[in-house]
């Protein structure tokens, strides 16, 4: 039974070292690494660490390991709470610099790391002493060190003065396509098509940004200087992650000498860094017959 929990405690451990390594290489791009690769990487580090935390918890502890597993707990659990806050905190002093609330949080998330490493150190010493005394072979623990090297207001200058964390929202049309293409333009500027009935328009949203977007609504509308010359088409994308771009097709009834008015539009969500690019306009014109 000892010998079972000894590995147990022994792996959590060596999962927990490498996880403080991973945090440790991570809070040192902390003045150019981009907000999301910061956030995917501190969860991938959370789920870890709750693995580690679980397995430890879960773990039947024999009698004469209680106070090793008491402080085991009690560090996996610091380690968590302050990876939370630590997240939390440096997005919103990177967004805003001149707010204290964020240094309180990223301060006890600190404390709450710091915690956890001498917790763990008070295991490792508690478990070296058990299996000393005992006839359980063992390897050696691991660091695990958490708690930022470059401390707390070293930690709070760098987020305040980071490039890649502060939130940038960006929803942008890219491209949108004529179906027939355009064959020029007017002395007006308008895009002059050739003689067809239906139009199909390719329209490219990418988000620019650093942060998710949800149920971004593209609205199409097409008017014209001719009564019941216009029409419009929604449509929803369901979500973009940074990079990510959709393309979707919009078919419109056109017809000859009309002169029309495109629109597509996106939204402008609180924090957009680029509100020009939410817009698409463009006049045009259908050739007549012959």
């Amino acid at each position: 039974m000892l010998a079972d929990y000894i590995d147990t405690a022994h792996q959590a451990a060596v999962e927990s070292s490498a996880t403080a390594v991973d945090f440790a290489n991570l809070i040192g791009r902390i003045p150019t690494v981009d907000r999301q690769e910061f956030i995917t990487t501190l969860a991938g580090l959370r789920a870890t660490m709750s693995g580690a935390n679980a397995a430890i918890e879960g773990v039947d502890a024999p009698t004469r390991a209680a106070d090793a597993q008491a402080r085991l707990v009690l560090a996996s659990r610091s380690w968590l709470r302050g990876l939370d806050l630590i997240e939390g905190g440096l997005l919103d002093a990177a967004d805003r610099p001149d707010d204290d609330v964020p240094a309180m949080v990223i301060e006890r998330g600190v404390i709450e790391l710091a915690v956890g490493d001498r917790s763990y150190e008070d295991a490792v010493t508690e478990l070296t002493l058990l299996q000393s005394s005992s006839d359980v072979d063992f390897s050696s623990y691991p660091v695990v060190a958490f708690t930022p090297a470059s401390g707390i207001l070293g930690l709070i200058a760098e987020a305040q003065a980071s490039v890649g964390l502060p939130l940038r929202r960006d929803a942008a049309i890219t491209s949108v396509g004529f179906n027939p293409r355009r064959l020029g333009t007017t002395d007006l500027g308008e895009a002059i098509l050739p003689l067809t009935s239906e139009l199909v328009l390719t329209v490219t949203v990418l988000n620019q940004g650093n942060e998710a977007l949800t149920e971004v609504i593209v609205a199409v509308t097409l008017t014209g200087d001719r009564a019941g010359a216009g029409a419009e088409d929604t449509r929803t994308i369901d979500r973009l992650v940074p990079g990510e771009s959709s393309t979707f097709e919009v078919t419109f009834e056109v017809v000859p000498v009309v002169r029309y008015v495109l629109r597509v539009a996106v939204p402008i969500v609180s924090g957009d860094v680029d509100v020009e690019n939410n817009t698409h306009t463009e006049r045009f014109i259908v050739n007549e017959e012959g």
